[in-house]
């Protein structure tokens, strides 16, 4: 997911788009991360969507963003965090220490070609924390630094509905893996 920060907000922010990624596919049972346990350590620690009317994304995100302290508003566009945040989906980040960072938490960094990207933390290594879009089959070729993480995303808005959430939570749950559902109200 590309970020586009346009928080009006009369606090420091920035104004930018972020990617979900560049993956441009439909998002599919059988697209991206397929691996049970990730995908219920992302359901964890990424909170689902406030559903909200049509263009009142932003608006919903700058309010809730006030009671954060150093929270952003971003704006997100592409495919590959699908169905788990769709394209226009206002997500707000917070800043968090690199060594709090956990698998399945969703954060937003800068890649290699400078763009901002949202993409759930799917393991680490010794130099950082490799990323992947849900939607996405592959992990992303940059890794999740000290030097490049902006922050993690805390709550998101979004006028479109998804099952994916509560199905996956389903159909984990029916495999004894039972989920905590992150909650982002």
């Amino acid at each position: 997911m590309q970020i586009a920060a346009v928080s009006s907000l009369a606090r420091w922010t920035r104004r930018a788009t972020f990617f979900f990624s560049t993956t441009f596919g439909v998002a599919s049972a059988e697209a991206g991360i397929n691996s049970e346990k990730l995908l219920a350590a992302i359901l964890t620690h990424t909170p689902a969507p406030v559903i909200v009317s049509y263009g009142q994304q932003m608006k919903e995100a700058e309010k809730a963003a006030t009671a954060i302290p150093g929270a952003e508003t971003l704006w997100g566009v592409g495919t590959s965090m699908e169905p788990l945040y769709t394209s226009n989906t206002a997500i707000i980040i917070a800043p968090v220490k690199f060594n709090e960072l956990k698998k399945g938490m969703t954060v937003v960094y800068v890649n290699s070609r400078g763009r901002m990207v949202a993409h759930s933390l799917t393991g680490d290594v010794p130099k950082g924390w490799i990323a992947q879009g849900v939607n996405n089959d592959e992990e992303d070729d940059d890794l999740v630094t000290k030097r490049n993480l902006i922050g993690v995303i805390v709550k998101a808005f979004s006028a479109a509905e998804s099952d994916f959430r509560i199905t996956t939570a389903q159909r984990l749950a029916t495999k004894s893996k039972p989920v905590l559902l992150a909650s982002s109200t």
